[in-house]
């Protein structure tokens, strides 16, 4: 079972994609409404969170409230 905490990020594409998805709805928000902001799609913004953007890792982050680098660390390696 996936925990749905913001303690363990899941680190499995299709879990990553759930999860990002519940935090978007715990703060009232969801990938249609991040699109909206951005000017593009919900499919855009969903698709997005498996191959990030950087424009759309900031806002997915932004979100949520938790640090692009904790959500994506793969993508801040130095």
């Amino acid at each position: 079972m996936v925990s749905m905490t913001t303690k363990r990020i899941p680190k499995k594409p299709d879990e990553f994609r759930v999860w990002i998805k519940y935090q978007l709805e715990l703060r009232g928000s969801s990938f249609a409404q991040i699109g909206r902001q951005l000017g593009i799609s919900r499919q855009a913004v969903r698709k997005s969170i498996l191959k990030p953007s950087a424009r759309l890792m900031k806002a997915v982050s932004a979100e949520l409230g938790i640090r692009s680098e904790k959500l994506w660390p793969g993508r801040h390696a130095a």
